[in-house]
């Protein structure tokens, strides 16, 4: 703990750790709390829990020091940004100026950019305290976030288990109080799925609505940059930095049910939180078919596997030795799909964008789980772990609509649950609000919910 932590409470230095983002920059804006000190809060539960955790590839924690003196000077001033002195966690696949980006792989470990990535660019315009890179899924292709370089990160609510990924260090460092706001990236669920696990909020948006200029391609035409936070509203907050958007919209009136998406039976803690989230919900319940659901996920596998192999084709098979097990297993797989198979899984995924287009116009957005069962341990993960997952995130990256993950209670077990709310394309600042509102009310039925 640094000196400046040393005068206050350890109690108080710990609680500080746990605000939202947006009770921060209250407190900042009413002069009632410094940025110095939430960041020695902060520093303080890095220093207790990344030891466990493995959330970080590279702390930041001198840099995060100066401009959190800069976000103290700005309040003082009546100039501080929108961000400014919270502190934001980074996922290692977003080049970062002058600081180790590694990508989460062994090839790039002495990586070092001179430029940042657009979205980070955009973070420190803003003011935020950059904290530290989190680890990620090597290359971003995974669910586990069990690194075979850098080592697992681990779920804070079950170190033997996966915080999800592939930004399983996002979700994990969020959970744990080691930052308040985070950077993910989505491919096929790589926000979603471990905000569901690590029971925190992240938001996939419309394809192209953030910048993924300075982050690592996994599948160009897939790849989405996105917030992640605590709470809808906090991911609200970091989602208008970003963007520079705001918007006063409609309450939601109609919200779809699509049972022909349940393809795998949700664990039975899961179905009950499900329910528990659609009898909270205050909107009339639309149940509509999704013809073809059965088809998405085989479809999404070919294009991945082949925008993958391109993106790859100057480090592998060059590199084959350096890569982890599972991605040089997918990335040798991927040789087999041919430009007839990427064709017709192209043809697959228009027909995904027919079939929202003709839910959204009798609702106005979807809910569904985020998975269809618990993280699963870091030792041993079931051989259907990945379908039973990825088939409910996989549809709105292969049709480029926002999603967002809202904590929904725990499972049997304890382990948070997660469901996501899906809208038509631009429909951010909608699905946002009927998550804010969403997660008020299971809240307030449950506090297991929080």
């Amino acid at each position: 703990m640094c000196r400046a932590a040393s005068r206050v409470d350890s109690r108080r230095v710990s609680s500080l750790a746990d605000l939202s983002a947006v009770e921060m920059r209250a407190r900042f804006l009413a002069r009632e709390l410094s940025p110095v000190e939430v960041l020695d809060a902060t520093e303080a539960r890095i220093a207790e829990r990344e030891p466990e955790l493995n959330a970080f590839i590279t702390l930041t924690l001198d840099a995060a020091r100066d401009q959190a003196r800069a976000a103290e000077r700005a309040y003082r001033d009546g100039t501080a940004e929108a961000l400014a002195g919270i502190p934001v966690a980074v996922k290692d696949l977003f080049d970062t100026a002058g600081v180790r980006t590694t990508y989460g792989s062994v090839i790039f470990d002495d990586h070092v950019p001179d430029q940042d990535a657009d979205a980070v660019r955009i973070l420190k315009q803003a003011g935020a305290m950059i904290v530290g890179k989190t680890l990620t899924h090597e290359f971003a292709w995974g669910i586990t976030s069990a690194n075979p370089h850098f080592g697992p990160c681990r779920n804070p609510h079950d170190t033997e288990r996966v915080p999800g990924g592939s930004s399983g260090g996002s979700a994990a460092a969020l959970a744990a109080g080691m930052c308040a706001l985070a950077l993910g990236s989505d491919t096929g669920g790589s926000i979603r799925i471990p905000a569901a696990f690590c029971g925190v909020s992240g938001l996939k948006p419309t394809y192209g609505r953030i910048s993924m200029r300075g982050v690592f391609p996994l599948a160009p035409s897939l790849d989405h940059a996105g917030p992640m936070a605590r709470t809808p509203a906090d991911v609200r907050l970091l989602y208008d930095a970003l963007t520079q958007q705001r918007a006063e919209v409609q309450p939601a009136t109609r919200i779809a049910l699509c049972p022909d998406l349940h393809l795998h039976a949700p664990d039975p803690g899961i179905q009950r939180a499900f329910d528990a989230a659609v009898a909270a919900l205050d909107a009339d319940l639309v149940e509509l078919n999704f013809p073809g659901a059965e088809r998405i996920h085989p479809a999404f596998q070919r294009i991945q596997a082949a925008e993958a192999r391109h993106s790859h084709r100057s480090l592998f098979p060059a590199h084959a030795d350096r890569y982890g097990a599972d991605v040089k297993m997918r990335l040798e797989r991927a040789r087999d799909v041919s430009l007839d198979d990427y064709v017709t899984a192209t043809a697959a995924r228009a027909a995904v964008h027919s079939t929202f287009a003709a839910l959204f116009e009798h609702a106005d957005m979807l809910l569904t789980p985020i998975a269809a069962t618990a993280p699963a341990p870091i030792a041993q993960q079931p051989p259907d772990f990945r379908e039973r997952v990825l088939t409910y995130t996989v549809p709105q990256d292969m049709a480029g609509l926002p999603a967002v993950a809202v904590p929904a209670g725990v499972d049997d077990d304890g382990l948070p649950v997660g469901v996501q709310l899906t809208g038509p394309a631009g429909g951010e600042h909608r699905v946002l609000a009927a998550a804010e509102a969403l997660y008020a009310a299971l809240t307030a039925a449950s506090p297991s919910a929080r």
